[in-house]
């Protein structure tokens, strides 16, 4: 059959073609497979714990709550990094088994050892799933006090790409295009943020909405190298920025940095190879209306270019939550792409 299509090869060529063929076949299986599974459901930052009522209540349960339902850091009001549903291991039905993120716990005797097992679409897509095993309550407790952080950070990067993804296929393509001329760089900056304004090495997008309203602002400055970059720097360099381009309506007002009621947060760490200073905190408007939110910003050194780059999102929401609004915009700046040349 396979002698009409490969005439005159040889037959070593014939089989590798034909184990080509095979191979191919077998992924795209496995492809129709996975995209089988059913879509997740509940809502963004919702995590279902699975594990016994008598555990829940126990120590064991407590440290699961504490966990999942602290405080996330550079908001005005509190509010849980995640939203804890609990569930019994009993009422773990598939009408359950479809949840975006699940926490699976099973504290028995029949273990050894605690152990922490981490798995993606494991019943819908995109999905995430952690287990943890404990011989007792004493021995899971330590396990969370050892890798809470990491479990904690699995559900939020998990939730964070897929953020990622829906921008992605939401972009505001003329806005993506402004931004790449004048930074030399692309973000996926979603079709709801139209109205914008450039100068020079700055620009700004809002979704001008009523109710939740999101900004995103870019700007770069010269450094000579990334210890240039600290704490202090990048926040004069903020509240510099926002008077000369963010004025409020009151003559003489502008967006500043809040410092008294709640510090700004920092962190410096690798991304994509580049190094970047991370800023969580609070905006207030400086002699004008009372005003105010948080914000998330990302400070990326482009060595090439011997720059800074500034990319932060700001939340204007009196009385509404807050917490996934400035979300989904650190989901935007974490798609920032420096171009080759820049990275």
């Amino acid at each position: 059959m396979f002698e009409q299509y490969f005439p005159k090869k040889s037959v070593a060529l014939k089989v590798r073609i034909l184990f080509s063929i095979v191979i191919i076949a077998f992924i795209g299986g496995c492809r129709q497979v996975k995209s089988s599974l059913p879509s997740v459901t509940g809502s963004v930052y919702e995590v279902l714990v699975v594990m016994e009522p008598e555990q829940w209540k126990s120590s064991a349960g407590i440290a699961v709550r504490e966990l999942l339902g602290q405080n996330m850091a550079g908001l005005p009001q509190p509010e849980p990094m995640m939203d804890v549903i609990p569930c019994a291991r009993q009422a773990f039905t598939n009408r359950f088994k479809s949840s975006r993120n699940i926490l699976m716990i099973e504290i028995s005797e029949k273990y050894v050892q605690a152990k922490v097992i981490y798995s993606i679409d494991k019943w819908a897509h995109p999905q995430a799933v952690v287990k943890i095993l404990a011989p007792n309550d004493s021995s899971f407790v330590k396990t969370i006090v050892q890798y809470g952080d990491k479990i904690l950070n699995f559900f939020i990067v998990q939730e964070r790409i897929r953020l990622m993804k829906y921008n992605s296929n939401h972009v505001n393509v003329a806005a993506q295009n402004e931004i790449e001329k004048i930074f030399d760089m692309q973000i996926d900056i979603p079709g709801e943020f139209q109205k914008s304004s450039q100068r020079t090495d700055f620009y700004w997008i809002t979704n001008d909405n009523v109710k939740i309203r999101k900004d995103i602002v870019i700007y770069s400055f010269p450094v000579k190298d990334s210890t240039g970059i600290t704490l202090e720097y990048i926040l004069e360099k903020r509240d510099s920025v926002m008077k000369a381009h963010l004025p409020g309506e009151v003559e003489g007002s502008y967006m500043g940095t809040e410092y008294r009621y709640l510090p700004p947060v920092f962190k410096e760490f690798s991304l994509k190879g580049s190094y970047c200073a991370e800023i969580r905190g609070l905006w207030k408007m400086i002699n004008g209306a009372a005003m105010g939110g948080p914000f998330y910003s990302q400070t990326r050194w482009d060595e090439a270019g011997g720059r800074a780059i500034t990319i932060e999102g700001f939340v204007f929401a009196p009385g509404e939550k807050k917490r996934n609004a400035i979300r989904q915009l650190e989901a935007i700046i974490y798609s920032v792409q420096l171009h080759k040349k820049s990275e």
